[in-house]
């Protein structure tokens, strides 16, 4: 009997043994260690060798100047750059490259947003000299012929004819009101009126401003020797020419004085699109991981207490000050007392007790969707080409978990009152103006939205 309790003891021991590894897997993903690099033109060069991750190699590039540096009058310019990038080299034709990826087993993808382009090269760790040349061909020996302009920006001024998505539509609005007078309150993807005044010339010279190695980085993630593959990259990409620095002086947003209403009548829609928000702190900021805890917690508690509603909490960081808004729909006769109940529910935030649960919930929400990232070559690269974009630190990965579970309840309570509908937000609702502008207007002055 002895023997046997003891050996129900050396089980369960066991078994709580490998529940507490099994947590703290889940708590800590492995990390690799970087090795870096910054080469003579200044760009700076990060290999990380992940075996563990079997054989997949991600190559990052981030470049530090994105649609917020827009010619004047002529938004649209780097996004249209970014669909040109995969067109010619100064040696190869478009369907030369695809049949180079094909025969690699890879894919390019371009990305261009407001404070940089991300060019991720995703293939196999075993050809990584050739993904690494491939790449640098693409990106630093890029040509930007006629014809090929001509095919992409008819190709985007098709795209604005068609029905935009009411739900787009709306958010575009709301950035544009919310970051008025700014490069952010411009489209990324331009005009048709910005677009059609674009020229070949226009790319070639942001391609040529902009796209250097000193405001650049280079990733390497994969089943690579990460001294082998500094010197790999070194000889391939040090011939990249470095241009000069342009400084980043934009203006910054200002907080929206009040609550400011915009209504956009859609008199035969039984139903309202609303959107509501404010400015959320830059990505660099300390206070940037506290307001996304607080705004996870919002987001659950909205689900508990509109359970039946298609709402979104939504947030970014960017260089300056970002979004942070609340979208959804409802019939036009429930929507003002929707977004009253939303409001509601961020001031409680601020102002009642964040209990245990709550904050261990958010925190185990934020962390795992990193872990998730960590778990593969491509979601390492993108958090490592985050970190160089923002500046985030090189230890940034390794302290992210660290970081928020030191938040506590008086910071999310702080971030809430800062970040979270202060005294300052956007509101933008779409339906049908005879039913929601009386149920609005007590809500504050409503001005009319055009289309």
């Amino acid at each position: 009997m002895r023997k046997k309790s003891l050996h129900n003891l050396l089980i369960c021991t066991l078994l709580l043994s490998i529940c507490v590894v099994s947590a703290f897997a889940q708590e800590n993903a492995p990390l690799p260690e970087l090795r870096s690099r910054r080469l003579l033109n200044d760009l700076q060069v990060t290999a990380a060798q992940t075996r563990y991750l079997g054989s997949d190699l991600a190559v990052g590039l981030v470049v530090r100047y994105g649609a917020a540096f827009d010619l004047k009058d002529k938004e649209g310019v780097a996004n249209l750059l970014s669909r040109m990038l995969l067109k010619a080299t100064l040696e190869k034709s478009a369907k030369e490259i695809q049949g180079e990826l094909a025969q690699l087993g890879a894919a390019i993808d371009v990305q261009c947003d407001w404070d940089g382009f991300r060019i991720i090269l995703k293939g196999q760790s075993s050809q990584v000299e050739w993904s690494l040349l491939l790449l640098y061909q693409v990106v630093c020996e890029a040509q930007f012929t006629e014809a090929d302009f001509i095919a992409v920006r008819q190709s985007l001024l098709e795209d604005l004819q068609k029905p935009p998505d009411p739900r787009q539509q709306i958010h575009s609005q709301f950035e544009s009101v919310l970051f008025g007078g700014t490069t952010y309150g411009r489209s990324i993807k331009g005009t048709a009126r910005s677009l059609s005044s674009i020229t070949v010339g226009d790319v070639r010279y942001f391609y040529r401003r902009f796209f250097s190695p000193g405001q650049s980085s280079l990733i390497i993630v994969g089943d690579v020797r990460a001294s082998q593959v500094l010197q790999r990259a070194s000889r391939i990409w040090g011939v990249w020419v470095r241009n000069e620095d342009i400084p980043f002086t934009f203006i910054a947003p200002s907080k929206p004085a009040g609550r400011q209403i915009y209504i956009e009548d859609d008199p035969s829609s039984p139903a309202a699109q609303f959107i509501i928000g404010n400015l959320f702190p830059r990505r660099e900021d300390p206070a940037y991981v506290n307001a996304v805890l607080a705004a996870r917690i919002l987001q659950d508690r909205l689900t508990k207490l509109l359970p039946t509603s298609l709402l979104t909490v939504g947030y970014e960081g960017r260089r300056i000050a970002s979004p942070f808004y609340v979208q959804g729909q409802a019939a036009a006769d429930q929507a003002v007392e929707q977004i009253q109940k939303i409001e509601g529910a961020a001031e409680d935030l601020k102002i009642s007790a964040v209990s245990k649960e709550e904050l261990e919930a958010a925190r185990n929400e934020v962390i795992d969707d990193f872990n998730r990232e960590l778990r593969s070559p491509l979601g390492l690269c993108h958090i490592l080409l985050d970190a160089e974009l923002y500046r985030l630190g090189s230890n940034y990965a390794a302290a992210f978990s660290d970081r928020i579970r030191r938040c506590d309840a008086d910071a999310i309570k702080q971030a809430a009152k800062n970040f979270l509908m202060p005294d300052g937000e956007v509101l933008l609702v779409r339906g049908p103006a005879s039913i929601l502008k009386s149920r609005l207007n007590p809500l504050g002055r409503v001005q009319n939205l055009a289309p």
